[in-house]
């Protein structure tokens, strides 16, 4: 079982190949959204692939940083990711889901839940809502400029 923590979408002016392609490289990640300070792939497989491995240094309330291994579990280019970490205490799970609504316009659903259970979880998986639901609000209007602003430079 998995509880939701935070979920957000976004319509973004860009073909769907466009969003899917940049928004699902995790090596962007930490230009888009907050916290996530720094990741890099840990072997040289298509970002869509299962298996797929990242590292990943976040930070996590109470100023500390953490090193979490992250693992695509699911795909299918270009319309779904999904990645499940190794953060003990929350075992993360992110799903990122694409739509086309036409051809220029795509929306994009963030979802992080926690697949981690017992007391302590439940005692902090509030915490982690609130921190995650205040973040993601700014990743994706932060993603959705960069995209539209790459957009419009390449016409």
């Amino acid at each position: 079982m998995s509880y939701l923590l935070a979920s957000r979408s976004v319509e973004v002016v860009a073909p769907v190949e466009s969003v899917f392609s940049y928004a699902a490289n995790l090596e962007n990640y930490s230009a888009w959204f907050p916290g996530v300070l720094s990741i890099r792939a840990k072997d040289s497989r298509a970002l869509d692939e299962i298996g797929k491995a990242y590292e990943e240094i976040v930070s996590v309330p109470f100023g500390k940083s953490v090193k979490v291994l992250i693992r695509v579990v699911e795909a299918s280019y270009p319309e779904r990711l999904v990645t499940e970490g190794d953060l003990r205490v929350l075992l993360p799970r992110m799903e990122l889901s694409f739509q086309a609504l036409d051809d220029n316009k795509t929306l994009m659903e963030w979802r992080m839940y926690s697949r981690r259970r017992g007391k302590l979880a439940g005692l902090l998986r509030p915490l982690f809502r609130l921190v995650l639901q205040s973040r993601s609000r700014y990743a994706l209007i932060r993603l959705k400029t960069m995209l539209e602003g790459h957009e419009s430079q390449g016409s």
